[in-house]
């Protein structure tokens, strides 16, 4: 057998980082402990094989044979062949069973990863019935399931008969997204009881009333998007998974205040409503506190709240998007209000991405900003269409006080919504002048960009000037990018508010 079963997309999961949906370095973890076990000579490419004797070298086992032809992987137990071919793409997985005669039952018997998306002509009947038939013809466990596409009451009713099989009673994923047609149904009790979980996505839905938090000692992501649960039972739940290092809070209802200690939580992304429901209790107050390892703090359209209130981030990496209605963010000492930095005590000197979202260009604010992250290198700015015309907007900044943003470390800067207006151009032109390691700065328009408007943009930016030789400007029409939205690749990409555009 080849070692080509080992696909380039399950190389790339041994370095897996947290995503909407799923833990890839979370869950894939204990496969890779076994596998890194392995003798150097199993894990060998064709040329290797190939290679004269084939000894295996640069860092393989001398005491082992790897004569050509020989079938080392095969030799491995049935356990170990599952956790390889559960963690390769279904396509991919399936085809080991023509490999030998010795595959032909482990595809069959490895671990179960089900996943409902099937196109829109299957109607919620086919669908359950399609899921019935692999549930009862896989025998052996199941590692990660995704309900996401069953849209009536009786469909989704089948949970309760599908969750409580004993295969799923090792379950490490579960992805329960339950149709927006019904407001808010409860959920089934029996997805709580797993406690391996590593992953747990759950969306449209209300908790089960209960005195006992759940408690998922191996969860390391965490999702609540349109999740109605009381305070007391989701700070009990959070609090019952110590090792949650990713989360998402998204529209979530019942509760007005948490109060979390989450010292290995590195990620964090928080979204509410663009508009409250005056019937609903929603999330008012969030305070993190010992949040050591946060390295991400990602907000969407948190105009009307929460306030954030986070201690102890000393490895914070990434920022935004910071805004001009939120009520207030407090990162240690230091106070942000309303786009406005109220009380600066501290500079936040290891954050290096940055993304502020305004409805008019205020040079003054952006400048303080800069202060504050004196080593800030990528900065996205997202301007609201249309409200360019304020007559508070604020253009002035000194071009020779030294900042050391400006100087030393600033070297991506993306500018959404531009239209190419005076006030554009003179916000603009600021940090064309003013940005001394500047590489790329990227004008997201919401226009087409012809190319003799595109000239015109560069004389009136006055880019032969520009403080940075080695600078490069690009003029991108927003019609023309992709429709994705950021906070999708929030957790995955190196900055999801630029790599997205």
């Amino acid at each position: 057998m080849d070692t080509t079963i080992f696909s380039r997309k399950l190389k790339r999961k041994k370095g897996g980082r947290a995503y909407r949906g799923g833990v890839e370095g979370g869950s894939v973890k204990e496969g890779w402990d076994l596998i890194s076990c392995l003798p150097d000579c199993i894990i060998l490419s064709r040329k290797l094989k190939r290679s004269k004797g084939g000894r295996a070298h640069r860092g393989g086992a001398e005491g082992y044979s790897t004569k050509e032809g020989s079938d080392l992987i095969s030799r491995l137990p049935d356990c170990i062949l599952g956790i390889i071919v559960s963690l390769l793409d279904t396509d991919e997985g399936a085809r080991t069973a023509i490999l030998s005669r010795r595959w032909r039952h482990i595809w069959r018997s490895a671990p179960l990863n089900l996943d409902d998306r099937l196109q829109r002509l299957y109607t919620d009947s086919q669908r359950t019935q399609v899921i019935s038939k692999i549930l009862d013809a896989h025998p052996g466990p199941a590692r990660r399931v995704a309900f996401r596409s069953l849209h009536t009451p009786s469909s989704v009713s089948r949970y309760n008969d599908w969750l409580p099989l004993p295969m799923f009673d090792g379950l490490q994923e579960l992805i329960l997204h339950l149709p927006l047609c019904v407001k808010h149904p409860e959920m089934p009790a029996s997805a709580l009881r797993f406690a391996s979980l590593r992953v747990l996505d759950i969306y449209n839905c209300t908790f089960p009333v209960s005195d006992c938090a759940p408690s998922f000692p191996c969860l390391a992501y965490l999702s609540l998007r349109r999740v109605g649960i009381t305070e007391k039972l989701l700070e009990g739940m959070i609090s019952n998974s110590p090792g949650i290092y990713a989360m998402v809070l998204e529209t979530n209802f019942g509760h007005r205040r948490l109060c979390l200690s989450m010292p290995r939580l590195r990620y964090l992304a928080v979204l509410v409503r663009c508009f409250k429901k005056r019937e609903e209790v929603e999330l008012d107050d969030l305070i993190i506190e010992d949040a050591s390892s946060l390295e991400r703090l990602l907000l969407h359209e948190v105009n009307y709240g929460p306030s954030v209130r986070i201690t102890g981030a000393t490895k914070l990496k990434m920022l935004g998007y910071l805004g001009t209605g939120f009520p207030n963010i407090q990162l240690g000492d230091s106070i942000f209000k309303g786009m406005i930095p109220v009380s600066l005590v501290d500079q936040f000197s290891t954050v290096t991405i940055l993304a502020l979202e305004m409805p008019e260009p205020k040079l003054k604010v952006v400048i303080d900003y800069l202060r504050c992250f004196p080593c800030l290198e990528k900065l996205n700015i997202k301007f609201n269409v249309n409200i360019w015309t304020s007559l508070e907007t604020d253009l002035h900044g000194d071009p020779f006080t030294p900042n050391n943003c400006l100087d030393h470390s600033l070297k991506t800067i993306v500018l959404q919504s531009y239209d190419g207006l005076k006030t554009h151009i003179e916000f603009a032109k600021f940090f064309v002048k003013r940005a001394k390691v500047l590489r790329v700065m990227k004008f997201c328009c919401s226009r087409v960009c012809t190319a003799r408007w595109i000239q015109n943009q560069h004389r009136r930016l006055n880019m032969e000037r520009r403080a940075s030789r080695r600078a490069q400007f690009a003029f991108v029409s927003e019609s023309d990018l992709p429709l994705k939205f950021w906070l999708d690749e929030g957790f995955s990409r190196d900055d999801p508010f630029i790599e997205t555009m």
